[in-house]
């Protein structure tokens, strides 16, 4: 259980390290950096056990731990964990795939890690190699046997120029980087990225316009125009946690201004600004009657 431990806080030391050590673009410019060089020590064995809790980086939800965020638990008890989370206090921005709009930006450990040095280039290769070698029989059928007692020279067609880095990441199963479910496998049905989420956690970490504006009682020209408010480019999705943290700055609190029946015809209990009437709630419950029907 130590080691196990030992072990993961390994990995977030080096992800951290691995995300403020400067992208190298070209092999050439490659060299050893004083932050990658207790990484570039390490046994080899030790190198594996890293690499391989990276082979799907995971990240876990807003206020949920990575343990609850995964797609096996139900979706009644994430949500009775989200209903005791304290909403006086600042969204959960301390993650590292906090903007769910960016994930296309954000590249695989695996990338990253071998653009820092050689030494990395090779650790990371000789690990995807293992990769592609164990899923050989059902994913690629290259003729290692072969290689393994003949050498590149006799095997048809030539493997000496295979990056398997970029052969594993092109044929990985494509995982949600928030509840781990397994999205596609090879081969996919659709053109996917390696760092990808589903669905289901998009809708946790997004709103639409409407949905601030009736949730929060912010009107959609502050949203659109304010700088600290990440969203699509179509501008019909916004970042949640940003939301939030404007809603807590203006009211001191993140939660819903849902309107009960005893609020009908007062202003609202925490902006004290809109006044709910009953036009209000039925245009806000239209689209469920109509699901209905």
């Amino acid at each position: 259980m130590a080691s196990t431990t030992i072990t993961l806080e390994t990995i977030k030391y080096f992800q951290h390290k691995v995300s403020m050590a400067p992208i190298l673009l070209h092999p050439s410019e490659m060299s050893s950096t004083p932050a990658l060089s207790m990484f570039e020590k390490l046994p080899v064995e030790i190198v594996d056990q890293i690499l391989s809790y990276l082979v799907h980086p995971r990240c876990r939800l807003p206020g949920l731990s990575e343990a609850q965020s995964s797609h096996d638990i139900p979706e009644k008890t994430k949500r009775s964990i989200k209903d005791q989370e304290d909403l006086t206090r600042p969204p959960d921005r301390h993650r590292w795939a906090t903007d769910i709009f960016s994930l296309h930006v954000v590249p695989h450990p695996f990338n990253a890690l071998a653009k820092t040095s050689k030494r990395c280039y090779e650790q990371v290769e000789n690990y995807c190699s293992h990769l592609v070698r164990a899923c050989n029989g059902t994913m690629f059928n290259l003729p290692f046997a072969q290689l393994d007692k003949y050498g590149f020279k006799c095997v048809h067609p030539d493997m000496s120029g295979i990056v398997y880095r970029r052969l594993w990441l092109q044929h990985a199963p494509r995982r949600c980087v928030y509840c781990y479910a397994v999205l596609d496998s090879y081969p996919f049905s659709q053109v996917s990225r390696v760092i990808t989420a589903c669905k289901g956690c998009f809708y946790r970490q997004a709103l639409t316009i409407d949905e601030v504006s009736r949730q929060y009682h912010v009107s959609s020209d502050t949203i659109l125009n304010s700088k600290h408010i990440r969203g699509n480019a179509s501008a019909l999705w916004v970042l949640r946690i940003d939301v939030e943290a404007l809603a807590l700055q203006l009211y001191r609190t993140r939660a819903f201004h849902e309107a009960r029946q005893e609020q009908f015809g007062k202003p609202c209990s925490i902006c004290a600004i809109t006044r709910f009437a009953m036009r209000q709630i039925a245009k806000k419950r239209a689209p469920k009657r109509l699901l209905r029907n």
